[in-house]
């Protein structure tokens, strides 16, 4: 995603661009303008946290982004760090 390669203070505009997409795709598939504002924020939120993701997988040399949330120490089923072989 190009929104991944860029600095975080460029993201914004970025962000309201999807969210005004979305929430224009969800009223005219029926959505009231208030539940297509939810779905459109949801999508946002999404990306936002999907960008956290690829900045991690990437090893960015960026400051950590503020959009993502703060790293879990659980680790997930399946994962080698606790023996678990995936199948």
């Amino acid at each position: 995603m190009k929104l991944a390669a860029m600095p975080e203070d460029e993201r914004d505009s970025h962000y309201d661009l999807i969210r005004l997409s979305c929430c224009a795709a969800a009223e005219r598939i029926g959505q009231s303008p208030d539940k297509a504002a939810i779905t459109a924020n949801d999508m946002v939120e999404f990306v936002r946290a999907l960008v956290g993701i690829i900045e991690v997988g990437c090893g960015s040399d960026q400051r950590p982004s503020d959009d993502r949330p703060a790293a879990s120490s659980a680790r997930h089923f399946g994962s080698r760090e606790n023996g678990a072989a995936r199948i």
